[in-house]
């Protein structure tokens, strides 16, 4: 049996799609179904169900998914301690976070010049390979255990950017009937589950968007272009030539982020010393924050 295979077995099982699988692994859509076939192959059971808005688990499928998280626990338990993370300060940790959070934390990493090294990765984004996965993790809302070391670190503000031009003659912040009538930029089809894409959508009437983009930065160019307008992170967009910030910050789109690390490495000291370094990078953001990506 591959440990992949299981692997993609247990992301579809939490996520409930391939694509929303593929995403957090970083890998194809046609890879997460390979797998998955193969893993039925070998079991000779069905693990899922395909319907129309996803994969839900068979009685077969359910019956065995905690004895994939238990293989799942220990693989990870074995990784981590063959990298000396359990016992000691590790010279190294890998940060996964969604691609606002990481862009936040970028902008920080001087402040952790005499702590551990930081390895920064954008959880979901295609790697070249399985790869080490991240010793810890900053994510949305709160997490769905408490075991391990979890801890709440901040938010992130956001609201619509665009071109200064779609602002002449207006006041701002602009009101939610003038901003339903600019043009709007999107993310890709493969990530219409954000967030943000279902606040857009409802806000701008169901048109759809005049670009679709894959991620922020360009979506920053594209605003700035004035293609259209975007919902950005404050930190960013506030600091961007060419872009002005069209409304209020978004109150819908507020939630709080975690930082989580494996109960092995809760009371690790670089462990510790890095989440303190994520909230200062969290600290140092202006106003209450919030949330899509």
């Amino acid at each position: 049996m591959d440990w992949d295979d299981l692997r993609a077995f247990l992301a579809v099982a939490q996520l409930g799609s391939l694509r929303r699988a593929a995403e957090a692994l970083g890998v194809t859509q046609p890879t997460i179904a390979r797998r998955l076939r193969g893993l039925e192959a070998d079991l000779g059971l069905p693990l899922f169900e395909r319907e129309r808005d996803g994969h839900r688990l068979t009685a077969a499928g359910a019956v065995l998914l905690p004895e994939a998280r238990a293989v799942e626990t220990a693989a990870l338990r074995v990784e981590r301690r063959s990298h000396g993370l359990v016992g000691g300060l590790a010279e190294t940790l890998r940060v996964g976070a969604g691609e606002w959070a990481a862009a936040l934390l970028a902008r920080g990493l001087a402040g952790i010049a005499e702590g551990p090294g930081i390895e920064l990765l954008v959880t979901g984004a295609p790697a070249p390979g399985a790869g080490r996965a991240p010793e810890i993790l900053v994510r949305h809302g709160i997490p769905e255990t408490g075991e391990g070391l979890t801890r709440r670190v901040g938010a992130l503000d956001c609201a619509l950017y665009g071109a200064p031009r779609f602002a002449e003659g207006r006041a701002l912040p602009l009101g939610p009937a003038e901003l339903a009538s600019l043009p709007w930029l999107g993310f890709v089809e493969e990530q219409e589950h954000y967030v943000t894409m279902r606040w857009l959508r409802e806000r701008m009437r169901e048109r759809p968007p005049a670009a679709r983009l894959m991620r922020s930065d360009l979506m920053a160019a594209a605003a700035a272009g004035g293609v259209g307008v975007a919902v950005l992170p404050c930190f960013l967009g506030d600091a961007l030539p060419g872009l002005l910030r069209l409304s209020a910050p978004i109150e819908a789109l507020r939630a709080d982020y975690w930082a989580v690390a494996h109960p092995d490495l809760a009371r690790n000291p670089s462990v510790r010393a890095a989440v303190d370094w994520i909230l200062d990078c969290f600290r140092s953001a202006d106003g209450p924050q919030a949330a899509a990506g």
